[in-house]
C-alpha cells in the first residue's frame, strides 16, 4: 500500500503521468479525481476527521481568512523583520506561499466583490466603492451552496446587496465562530473570516515609531514612522485572530480537511490603497490544505483574486463557470504547475470615494513590469485619507508632514506632486524598481514594450464594457464626512 501512495504521489504531482500512455493530462486528472481527498497523498487520512456523513467526506472545509489593509511587505514570512506575525508565519510552513497574488482594486468594496464572484469591478458593476454589484451576478454562495455546502461569513461585509450574497452572518467572537464550523457535520462547510485589522483607526503602543523602517516610497517623517506603528500594532492582533481560527479547526479536528487560505483585500495608505500600484494590488496569500499542498513551498505563479472563486469551485467538487474572468490555479496548489496568468489587471474608481474627484485608473502587470493609464491625467488626485479629510487641503497628520517636508526636500516634494498630478501613461521595471519610483514610459528603449502592454489593456477594457472616463463620470459623487478635530492627533 505504501508503495501505491508514493507512486501516486509522484504522478499526481506532474512528476509522469506514466499510468497510461492514452492518458493526457486533463483525462488522467478526472481518472483519479483532483478533488477527493481519497488520493493517499502523505500526510493525508483514508479518512478525514470531521465529517459523520458518508456523502459528503471527500469533499474539503474551506476556510478564507480575509485581513482588511494589510500590505505583502507587512507580513514577516514575506520579509518583513520588524512586524510580528507568528501565526501567518507558521501558515506559511504549513502551506504554499504565492509571491505574486493580486487584487485586481485597492478599495474595500470592489475587491471583495471581485474575490466573491470571480469577475472584475467593471464586470460585476461593483466599481466604485460601497457600491453593489448588478442584479444578475451570482455569488461564492450561491456557488457552493449548489454543491451541498454551508457557507457562512464572519466579520466585515462590505458587499452588495446582500440578498444576492447569501452567506450566514455572523460576527466574529470565536464562540461564533465554533458554533458554525461545529454545527456542520452532515455537510461541508465554507466559511469567510474577515477581519476588521489592521484597517484604521488603529491602537497604539505595540511599536516603537523609531525603529520602523519607512519603506522607499513614503515620505520618513515622525508622523510616518508614528502610523506604522500604530498599523504594526493592528497587523499583531489580526495575527492573533488568524491564531484563534486556526486554533478553533485543530480543536475540531478540522485541519486535515480543511484547505485554509490567508490573504489580505488590498495595501495600506499613500501611494497603495486607492491606486493601481504594487503596493496596493500586491496582497499576501497563503494556502494550506494537509495531504494535498506541499508544506514550506514558495510559488511565482501569477493569481488574481477573480481567480479564487473558481479555485474554490473545483476544490469542491464543481465545475468553474464558464461566464466568469477567473481560472482555478488548483494545479498550482498541487505542484503540477507553476504558472497561472501571464497578466493580471487593476482598476480603480475615484468618484464614490468620500471627496473623490473623477481620476480613474488602469493597469496591466506582467511578472516583471507594470503599466498604468491615468485616464484624466490633467486633473488632480483628490480622495480623504484614512482619517476622513481631503488630501488637498489638510496640512497635518502624516499627509500634512510630507507637505511640510516637501517645502525643503527633493523627495518629498516630488512624491507629494506625483501623489495628486500624474502623467497619462508610467511604465515600471518591478525587477530594478519594485516600489515604482522610475517612470519609464517615455524612454525610446521601452516602446515595443509599452506598445504591447497598451494593446493589452485596451482589448481587456472592451471586453469588460469598461468605458473608462465615461464609466467614471457616471458614478455620483460621495457626500463628504465632517472633518472632525480629534483626528489631529494623527
Amino acid at each position: 500500500m505504501m508503495v501505491t501512495r508514493v507512486t501516486l504521489w509522484y504522478i499526481f504531482t506532474g512528476m509522469s503521468f506514466a499510468i497510461s500512455g492514452n492518458l493526457n493530462r486533463r483525462d488522467f486528472l478526472k481518472t483519479v479525481g483532483v478533488a477527493s481527498v481519497s488520493l493517499t497523498i502523505p500526510g493525508c487520512t483514508d479518512t478525514p476527521k470531521g465529517f459523520t456523513s458518508k456523502r459528503y467526506r471527500d469533499k474539503p472545509n474551506i476556510v478564507l481568512f480575509l485581513a482588511d489593509d494589510q500590505g505583502i511587505d507587512d507580513v514577516g514570512c514575506y520579509g518583513n523583520n520588524v512586524v510580528r506575525t507568528p501565526n501567518i508565519d507558521r501558515l506559511a510552513e504549513d502551506g504554499l506561499r504565492f509571491s505574486l497574488a493580486f487584487t485586481p482594486t485597492a478599495m474595500c468594496s470592489p475587491s471583495r466583490s471581485a474575490l466573491y464572484t470571480g469577475l472584475y469591478p467593471h464586470r460585476n458593476g461593483c466599481h466604485p466603492n460601497h457600491s453593489r454589484v448588478k442584479p444578475e451576478i451570482k455569488t461564492l454562495p450561491y456557488y457552493l451552496k449548489s454543491l451541498g455546502y454551508r457557507v457562512g461569513l464572519a466579520g466585515k461585509v462590505h458587499v452588495k446587496p446582500k440578498d444576492q450574497f447569501p452567506f450566514e452572518y455572523m460576527g466574529l467572537k470565536p464562540e461564533q465562530i465554533e458554533n458554525f464550523i461545529a454545527s456542520a457535520t452532515d455537510k461541508p462547510f465554507c466559511l469567510i473570516v474577515a477581519s476588521h485589522e489592521p484597517h484604521g483607526p488603529h491602537k497604539q503602543g505595540g511599536y516603537e515609531p523609531d525603529k520602523i523602517p519607512v519603506p522607499p516610497n513614503r515620505v520618513d517623517t515622525p508622523q510616518t514612522r508614528r502610523q506604522l506603528a500604530n498599523y504594526y500594532t493592528d497587523i499583531d492582533l489580526l495575527d492573533q485572530e488568524l491564531g484563534r481560527v486556526l486554533d478553533l479547526l485543530r480543536k475540531n479536528n478540522l485541519e486535515q480537511n480543511t484547505l485554509f487560505v490567508y490573504t489580505s483585500d488590498h495595501g495600506y495608505d499613500i501611494f497603495a490603497k486607492w491606486s493601481c500600484y504594487d503596493a496596493g494590488l500586491h496582497v499576501p496569500f497563503i494556502v494550506r490544505w494537509p495531504g494535498r499542498v506541499k508544506p514550506g513551498a514558495v510559488t511565482d505563479a501569477m493569481v488574481s483574486f477573480v481567480d479564487v472563486l473558481p479555485t474554490f469551485i473545483e476544490a469542491a467538487g464543481g465545475k468553474s463557470p464558464k461566464n466568469i474572468d477567473g481560472r482555478s490555479f488548483l494545479p498550482v496548489l498541487f505542484g503540477q504547475e507553476n504558472k497561472h496568468n501571464d497578466v493580471v489587471f487593476g482598476a480603480h474608481t475615484t468618484r464614490g470615494i468620500i471627496s473623490g474627484k473623477s481620476y480613474p485608473i488602469r493597469s496591466v502587470r506582467t511578472r516583471t513590469h507594470k503599466y498604468i493609464r491615468n485616464l484624466n491625467p490633467d486633473g488632480t488626485f483628490q480622495c480623504v485619507s484614512t482619517h476622513g479629510h481631503n488630501y488637498k487641503e489638510i496640512d497635518y497628520g502624516t499627509w500634512g508632514s510630507w507637505k511640510q517636508k516637501a517645502k525643503t526636500d527633493t523627495f518629498a516634494a516630488k512624491r507629494v506632486k506625483t501623489f495628486q498630478h500624474r502623467p497619462a501613461e508610467e511604465l515600471y521595471d518591478l525587477t530594478k524598481d519594485p516600489y515604482e519610483l522610475k517612470n519609464l514610459a517615455d524612454d525610446p528603449a521601452q516602446r515595443k514594450l509599452l506598445a504591447s502592454l497598451r494593446e493589452k489593456l485596451d482589448t481587456w477594457m472592451k471586453q469588460q464594457g469598461d468605458r473608462g472616463m465615461e464609466a467614471e463620470m457616471a458614478v455620483p459623487l460621495h457626500k463628504r464626512r465632517t472633518v472632525r478635530k480629534r483626528n489631529k492627533r494623527n
